[in-house]
């Protein structure tokens, strides 16, 4: 059971990491600063998660 929560929290951490990747994106193309503001918030938001999340032992 403990393996099985592993791999979830393997599984989320890939996807926190390809939606960093798509923001990335987008914040290269957002025209407002308020909306840098955001994506960038955002991108920092989903690091801390992945940082969190990459001691996670079983």
């Amino acid at each position: 059971m403990q393996g099985n929560a592993k791999q979830h929290v393997d599984q989320s951490m890939s996807t926190v990491k390809n939606a960093v990747s798509t923001l990335q994106q987008a914040l290269g193309s957002a025209e407002k600063q308020e909306n840098k503001s955001k994506i960038q918030s955002a991108i920092d938001s989903l690091n801390s998660a992945c940082q969190q999340l990459s001691s996670y032992q079983d």
